[in-house]
């Protein structure tokens, strides 16, 4: 049992509690049954903290009892020490629990709009106590970052496996072709890959810059034909802004249809099955005991409605290097 020490003894926290019941009640007997006790314990309990203070609190009288001016001095910090207390009971379960604390993501997609901005804000809108910090970087930077501790989780595009990094799919999000409002294929709803033959694109070196080339190559490639691509070390934004001018055209997941850029339309891209999705996933440590790091996995998986966590779903980060 909690106490309270002082130079004539010991005050028990529950007898702090039965002494503000008491005054809340005016009465003993009304004080003992909210509290489900016998009201011989609970006068036995506030005469005890009585003799130890070496004060009268309470003037008993035949219909109830009422604080002394001692009493109500005293009164006013029991009150502060027992709603101190039990907020401190409060902060340490919702520690526990993973419902306070603090969350450091890293990221390099555009938080303008997309399932991360969305996710990120549900997230903090049901749990208010928790402070979530968000850091976009380059893929490189973001592994580093989780393997000092800087960050919990990282959400990159993709699949890849890393040595001591556990990871799982998230979501997923359309591909889309952003051109200049003028560009002949403006007018069509959707657009196939076969439509972007010939087409001059502008990515960013930075990510996801790279696996965008890839995937381009991929689609576009033919005995004979090499998509021109040009990758410039410009930000998102700054890609779009050049879009704008004509010339050229990029591509971007639905993310980024929160960056309003003047003279700058999109249209998702389709291939024979519907429309194309690239999906995202989440990187973390295996030894990463914050509570609130397992809240958010519990979070986006309850979200998305992903299944369970499997005990084996572990994949790799050593250096830098892909797993073959």
């Amino acid at each position: 049992m909690f106490s309270i020490g002082c130079a004539i003894g010991m005050i028990e926290l529950r007898q702090l509690r039965y002494l503000i019941a008491a005054a809340h009640s005016g009465s003993f007997s009304r004080a003992a049954r909210t509290l489900n006790i016998k009201q011989a314990t609970l006068s036995r309990h506030i005469l005890e903290v009585e003799q130890r203070l070496g004060i009268t609190l309470f003037d008993r009288k035949t219909r109830g009892a009422t604080l002394t001016p001692n009493g109500q001095r005293y009164l006013r910090t029991a009150r502060r020490i027992v709603k101190e207390f039990e907020e401190l009971n409060a902060w340490v379960r919702e520690t526990r629990d993973g419902e306070n604390g603090r969350l450091a993501i890293g990221f390099y997609t555009s938080f303008s709009a997309g399932n991360l901005r969305a996710t990120l804000t549900e997230f903090s809108d049901r749990f208010p106590n928790i402070q979530v910090r968000g850091f976009e970087r380059d893929r490189q930077m973001l592994l580093a970052g989780i393997e000092n501790g800087l960050l919990d989780i990282v959400i990159m595009i993709g699949e890849v496996r890393y040595h001591h990094l556990r990871s799982r799919s998230f979501w997923s999000e359309r591909i889309l072709v952003a051109m200049p409002e003028s560009h002949p294929l403006a007018s069509r709803e959707r657009i196939h890959w076969t439509d972007l033959t010939g087409e001059r694109f502008l990515l960013t070196e930075r990510d996801p810059g790279p696996e965008t080339r890839n995937m381009l190559l991929s689609k576009l490639w033919m005995p004979g034909y090499t998509p021109e691509i040009d990758m410039d070390d410009i930000g998102r934004d700054t890609v779009l802004s050049a879009i704008a001018l004509g010339g050229r055209v990029s591509i971007v997941a639905e993310s980024a249809l929160g960056i309003q850029v003047p003279g700058v339309v999109f249209r998702e891209v389709h291939e024979s099955n519907g429309h194309i999705r690239i999906g995202f996933s989440g990187y973390w440590r295996e030894d990463n005991d914050n509570a609130v790091l397992h809240r958010f996995l519990e979070f986006v998986a309850d979200r998305y409605s992903l299944p369970p966590l499997s005990g084996q779903q572990q994949s790799s980060h050593q250096t830098g290097k892909e797993m073959p």
